[in-house]
């Protein structure tokens, strides 16, 4: 499906698209997640929102990522590998990513409303 904001997206249990980031002077490919239950729930007019202010303010807002994982760990552009850009439903934003110290958890940076790093099962 073709969507006025987010371009060319697919349902499968969410909307999904991806993109190309670059954190740490490295670009990766990301998967654009939009949260949905079902396809027939839509993209909401806060996700809409939400994505339109980090288009705008991407720069800022990986900068800010990497800020956060710089506090958050050691050595965190070899730890941490980015793999979703989620949209949460209510306009939240969040990066998520793999940590190579801990497999089976994974951190989320939450990038909107607020700025902060915690682990995906809580941010989740």
């Amino acid at each position: 499906m073709r969507h006025d904001i987010f371009g060319e997206i697919t349902f499968s249990v969410g909307w999904k698209a991806e993109r190309t980031i670059s954190l740490f002077a490295k670009d990766f490919t990301v998967k654009l997640k939009i949260q949905a239950y079902y396809e027939e729930d839509g993209i909401t007019k806060e996700q809409e929102e939400a994505y339109l202010v980090y288009k705008e303010q991407e720069a800022d807002k990986l900068h800010t990522a990497e800020e956060l994982l710089r506090s958050y760990a050691d050595a965190p552009e070899s730890r941490f590998q980015p793999h979703t850009l989620l949209f949460g439903r209510d306009g939240s934003c969040a990066l998520l990513c793999d940590d190579g110290q801990e497999p089976e958890e994974g951190i989320a940076v939450s990038l909107l409303p607020e700025a902060y790093v915690v682990s995906q099962d809580e941010y989740l």
